[in-house]
């Protein structure tokens, strides 16, 4: 098989990211865009030793599942994978991911729930990341395709409660468009990441609740016609703060080391089930507000029915998880490595009033062996919430020397999470998998599991 071939094949099953899986001779070829059982024309784009990657040229014979995407521009721009499938299908691919995924790492036969979802399936994301970009002479707004340096711009919503990206809202769209508009009017120049020239780069926005942050990623240690920008953003009548960005580097990496707050408050107050809290553009928080309340209500479920119970809030980010557990538990102990996000959530704890919360500031891996064997003997809860790279090999060591009562695993990543449960395992049972559709139209699915010491 050599790269650029064309061949016509069989989609069979699904990989891991819910690409479209055929076999040529026993030679697995992963192609993006398709579903089992279609019959599809295709070009070889990368062959390695073991597998092989290729892109739809045709469709020969579609499934009845697959349906025209919402999107105009879904199959130029990458940004979701899922949009011509029917969503109930979506659900139950997700749901097969997550299952093989695990099946095959802990060597089981796994009984994973139905996949939770939302009522939203579109307009439900709360933070976007857009790139700003000069076309024919003209800045327009978009998405560069997934594993390319092609932009491409959006195209005009065709749903007035929706932006121009079906994944965020109206509301968001009218502040892209007055950025951009902002940009064209005054002539500021865009990135242009070849000569590393041109000021605008990004817009990175965020809703929480009714405020907007809007921060804008600048190719300069000034940002130009400021007080004309904020003067036009003032005309949405919309809450918000504004803040700059500044990244000078030729790098794919969007934000900056400096940030700053040109108007405004430096940070915005939100709310989740019950628990105040504050934000500033480099806070990390769920893009799904639903979800996002769905997952924590399935944790905390477990943490009520032991109301004695020491929590340790692992990965804990800024803190909100840590202070709604804080509720129940006797005592919360939070673990997290990015020094500002642990001042948020000292700052978080006061504010919720939450005395019950000590926050470590530090590497999971070396901070949870030291703290948990203080409570080996106590009636012990680990919650863990890692990175798309799972756990810590040391992490997963610690929890099983400790032997926490329960474990609560929040995964985005099926393969990660399968690969740490098939060490946990060791000491824990399964008692149930429930996966999340964090991110409808697209191949990502968050999940939820619950395991219990063995007796």
């Amino acid at each position: 098989m050599n790269k650029g071939e064309i061949l016509e094949l069989d989609i069979t099953s699904y990989g891991k990211d819910g690409e479209g899986v055929a076999k040529l001779d026993n030679f697995v070829i992963f192609i993006p865009g398709c579903l089992v059982g279609e019959r599809v024309k295709v070009q070889v784009t990368d062959v390695k030793k073991a597998f092989a990657f290729a892109k739809v040229i045709k469709v020969i014979t579609p499934s009845k599942e697959r349906i025209t995407p919402f999107c105009p521009i879904f199959f130029r721009c990458g940004g979701c994978e899922m949009q011509h499938v029917n969503y109930d299908y979506q659900l139950k691919v997700k749901r097969e991911n997550v299952k093989n995924c695990i099946d095959k790492a802990c060597k089981i036969d796994s009984n994973v729930n139905p996949v939770v979802c939302g009522e939203k399936k579109f307009g439900y994301r709360n933070k976007v990341q857009i790139p700003i970009r000069e076309v024919n002479g003209k800045a327009m707004a978009g998405f560069y395709k997934e594993g390319s340096h092609t932009f491409v711009p959006f195209e005009k919503s065709k749903d007035a409660e929706l932006g121009d990206c079906p994944l965020h809202t109206a509301s968001m769209q009218l502040i892209i468009d007055k950025v951009v508009a902002w940009v064209n009017d005054n002539k500021i120049s865009t990135y242009d990441e070849i000569k590393n020239k041109g000021i605008v780069r990004h817009l990175v926005l965020r809703r929480v609740d009714n405020s907007y942050s809007i921060c804008l990623v600048i190719n300069s240690n000034t940002l130009p016609k400021r007080k004309e920008l904020i003067e036009s953003l003032k005309e949405l009548d919309l809450p918000f703060s504004l803040y700059v960005s500044q990244n000078l580097k030729q790098t794919n990496v969007i934000m900056g080391d400096k940030i700053s707050c040109v108007y405004g408050e430096e940070k915005i107050e939100g709310t989740a089930l019950g628990v105040k809290f504050t934000v500033n553009p480099n806070s990390f928080l769920q893009v799904n507000d639903e979800i996002r309340d769905k997952i924590y209500k399935a944790v905390i479920d477990e943490v009520e029915k032991d109301p004695d119970s020491i929590v340790f809030d692992v990965y804990s980010g800024i803190g909100i998880l840590s202070n709604v557990f804080a509720k129940s538990a006797k005592k919360v102990i939070g673990i997290e490595i990015v020094k500002e996000a642990v001042e948020d959530a000292n700052k978080l704890a006061k504010l919720n009033g939450n005395d019950n919360i000590t926050n470590i500031c530090g590497d999971a891996a070396k901070e949870l062996p030291r703290v948990i064997k203080e409570y080996k003997n106590q009636n012990t809860i680990v919650v863990i919430d890692p990175p798309r790279k799972g756990c810590d090999e040391k992490v997963l060591q610690a929890v099983l020397d400790a032997e926490p009562k329960k474990i609560a695993y929040i995964s985005c990543n099926p393969a990660t999470l399968a690969r740490d449960l098939s060490t946990l395992q060791e000491k824990y049972d399964i008692m149930f998998i429930e996966p999340y559709d964090m991110f409808p139209q697209t191949k990502h699915v968050e999940t939820v599991v619950l395991l219990n010491i063995k007796s």
